[in-house]
Formats: structure tokens, C-alpha cells, sequence
């Protein structure tokens, strides 16, 4: 991510599934990748895992997450090696990691609290900002848009660095638009 004076880098944040049954906090490293951090990705299995059209994550490393409750915890083993974590109560999708290639954990955006992504209100209701920017940059990593949605979901990824399936290497040419 750019360096701007008016961007705020949480340096721990915590979060959860809807009914609270499984909760974590994050203590970011001091050498936290905020550029490669988030992300969105368009891929069948994230469409149908999370409900949506684009699923916004943001990468941490095992050893900043700390689970702090995990009563209804499970995972889902959705292709070999890879799982996807979520509230076996609320049914609330938390991660997705892949255990045989490393310790990287994708944490599903919508699970961080509310006072981290937005920040306080004002009088008329408005939130006043938080870390929303840092946490889920429209300006980073946007996976297998090879699925964008012509006129629904191709927008979504007009910046950053695009690719079209989701491995990290061989981005496509930044997009004109």
C-alpha cells in the first residue's frame, strides 16, 4: 500500500462469526505485507462459500492470529490440503488456508469487528473511519477474474493487481479502464 499520511495500519484488531462462538484477535508483525495482505477473489468455490459475488479476504500469518474461542469451530475440506473454516452454530464462513503449502491464513474480511473496519460514528450516524482502507485496499490483489460478471463484478477489480486464477504469480496487465 501507498504510503499516505491519512492511511491508519491497525496494529491489532479482533473479530469473530455472527454468534460469537468463535472469536480471534490479530497482533499485525511489524513486517505485516499491507500491499499483499487483501484481497478479493471471484472463484467458484468462494462465491458459493461466502454467498456472494466477490469474497474480500485479507492474508495473515499463523502466528498473528490468535483463536480466542473456537466452541463451534469447524472446517471444511474443500479441495486436498485446502480448508475452509467457519461457525459450525451460525454457519458464518471465517478462512480459508491451505495447511500443505503453509501456515497463511485468508481471513474473511466481513468476520473483523465493526470498530475496526468503520471506527466511531458521528451524531448523525456516520462512521468517522477506521482501518477499512488497510484492511480490504480495492488497490491490491484481485483473484481469478477470469469469473467477473460483465457489468456486475468487473469493476470491482478496475485497479490493483489482477490474476486470472489464484496463484500469485503471473499477473495479468493492469486493466485500462
Amino acid at each position: 500500500m501507498a504510503s499516505n499520511s491519512m492511511e491508519k495500519i491497525p496494529q491489532k484488531i479482533t473479530g469473530g462469526c455472527l454468534c460469537g462462538g468463535v472469536r480471534y484477535e490479530i497482533n499485525f508483525s511489524p513486517e505485516h505485507d499491507w500491499q499483499r495482505g487483501p484481497h478479493t477473489c471471484q472463484c467458484t468455490q468462494c462465491r458459493k462459500n461466502c454467498g456472494s459475488l466477490v469474497y474480500n479476504f485479507h492474508t495473515v500469518r499463523a502466528g498473528e492470529i490468535s483463536w480466542t474461542s473456537t466452541t463451534t469451530y469447524a472446517e471444511y475440506n474443500s479441495s486436498p490440503g485446502c480448508y475452509r473454516s467457519f461457525c459450525k452454530k451460525c454457519g458464518s464462513p471465517l478462512a480459508w488456508t491451505d495447511h500443505g503449502v503453509n501456515t497463511d491464513i485468508e481471513l474473511a474480511i466481513g468476520t473483523i469487528d465493526e470498530q475496526f473496519l468503520l471506527g466511531e460514528r458521528d451524531g448523525k450516524d456516520k462512521p468517522l473511519g477506521a482501518y477499512g482502507l488497510a484492511l480490504a485496499n480495492p488497490d491490491c490483489d484481485h483473484f481469478y477474474v477470469r469469473n467477473e460478471i460483465p457489468g456486475v463484478t468487473d469493476k470491482v477489480a478496475s485497479s490493483g493487481t489482477k490474476f486470472w486464477e489464484g496463484s500469485k504469480r503471473d499477473p495479468m496487465a493492469k486493466s485500462a479502464d
